[in-house]
């Protein structure tokens, strides 16, 4: 069992990804704005272009972003899967308080990494 006290919460997302991703909302939103400055109905279509185009690529990197996401969340599920057969062997062996209260506390670190890992995917 890995120890919660050392392990730091996964990185879950790339975070050139992320930046991509930021930049590209940015552009949409820039481009948006831009839709008031055009003379013509055919400047707005070409905006309007532009903006679907860009966002088709916001929408594939997001979706990267939330594929990495949910893989970082599988990971910390099956941690707390791990943890609990260890913990289900302390609550067999109950012959140690100390011991029984550490492995729970143990264990609960483990879930509260897991459920870190999840507020990020929300």
């Amino acid at each position: 069992m890995s120890d919660p006290k050392t392990d730091a919460v996964p990185a879950v997302v790339n975070p050139d990804l992320k930046a991509v991703h930021t930049a590209l909302v940015r552009l949409v939103e820039r481009l948006n704005a831009s839709i008031g400055d055009a003379a013509t109905s055919a400047e707005v279509r070409v905006i309007t272009d532009e903006i679907a185009d860009v966002t088709s690529r916001v929408n594939a990197v997001g979706r990267q972003l939330l594929t990495q996401q949910t893989d970082a969340i599988t990971k910390a599920s099956e941690e707390v899967n791990a943890a609990l057969a260890e913990i289900e062997k302390v609550i067999e062996k109950f012959d140690n308080v100390q011991a029984f209260v550490e492995g729970v506390t143990t264990f609960l670190r483990v879930v509260d990494k897991a459920i870190g890992v999840a507020k990020l995917v929300v």
